[in-house]
């Protein structure tokens, strides 16, 4: 199957959409706040916080990225649950969810989501994740094709990012200090990577990752490449065009592993292309993608 052109969003206005049609969706769909049910066996014991909009339509599951909340994810999901039945999901150490009681990956992110389909009776479902919850969202899909009638990657994590000239460099400098400071501790009882590497050289998410910490490091090195190529699903990637967190030749990647997938890169977009001005232009090209996986559906998003 030949990959569809990338495509390049000119402007809302050639969409013919404008973001005057800002607030309906919030009087138009029904919020009913909820709560998942305790999953026992290998996902752990674990209570997600849950947000359902919309009683009507196919379900469609929304996942936040790291250091997130339904919170980010809420307006989004607002303008979805016009049309279909739309599950906002605090996943497990983020919002009001507690933290796992064991140090999971991704894919054990991804057994939850599928437990909480299961304990609510959910079939089949549409998934959609930004960043961290994206590359939950294509584990899920990878592993439970089944439970996934369509899959939204948006400004995803989970593949290798690909480094050159200074910041390559940088990258292997900071790898092997990392290693010899751990040495250093190790042998001589120090604790210069708590007070000295990690201050100067982490990232902010891992700054801010508190008891977190360990799922982190775990998961922001995974490399999904063998569990994305196994996607089935009809998926759609939505990108900002100036996504520094994880740039558009991470979306082209996941566009070519991915058979029936294709990819829209929206201009002048960092890596929460549905937030401010964009809400509502994301949400039509979402829209768009869900009503052609049901053919019965009605093809107005420019109400969205």
């Amino acid at each position: 199957m030949q990959k569809p052109a990338l495509l390049f969003v000119q402007s809302a206005i050639a969409a013919g959409y404008t973001a005057s049609k800002g607030n309906s969706s919030s009087n138009n769909a029904a919020r009913v706040e909820m709560t998942g049910t305790v999953s026992l066996g290998p996902v752990n014991s674990q209570i997600l916080n849950t947000e359902r909009i919309g009683k009507t339509g196919h379900p469609i599951l929304i996942l936040h990225g790291w250091g997130q909340s339904i919170v980010t994810m809420r307006q989004l999901g607002e303008l979805i649950g016009n049309y279909q039945q739309v599950h906002l999901i605090d996943l497990p150490g983020f919002g009001k969810s507690p933290k796992p009681d064991e140090d999971w990956d991704s894919i054990g992110y991804a057994a939850r989501i599928k437990k909480y389909m299961d304990d609510n009776h959910i079939a089949k479902a549409d998934v959609l994740g930004h960043s961290f919850g994206g590359k939950v969202a294509s584990r899920l899909a990878s592993r439970y094709p089944d439970s996934v009638r369509g899959l939204i990657l948006v400004d995803s994590s989970g593949l290798k990012r690909k480094l050159t000239g200074k910041k390559k460099l940088r990258t292997e400098y900071v790898r092997t200090l990392s290693k010899l400071v751990k040495w250093s501790d190790k042998t001589f009882k120090t604790k210069l990577f708590a007070d000295w590497f990690a201050p100067k050289f982490g990232s902010r998410d891992y700054q801010n990752a508190g008891p977190l910490k360990n799922i982190l490091v775990k998961t922001v090195n995974e490399d999904t490449t063998s569990d994305v190529k196994k996607i089935t699903a009809p998926t759609f990637i939505l990108w900002g065009e100036l996504d520094d967190e994880t740039p558009v030749e991470m979306a082209e990647r996941f566009n070519q592993l991915i058979p029936n997938s294709r990819l829209l890169v929206m201009p002048r977009k960092d890596h929460y292309p549905f937030l401010g001005d964009g809400l509502h232009l994301s949400g039509k090209y979402i829209m768009d993608f869900l009503n052609s996986l049901d053919p019965s559906a009605s093809t107005d998003s420019g109400a969205v």
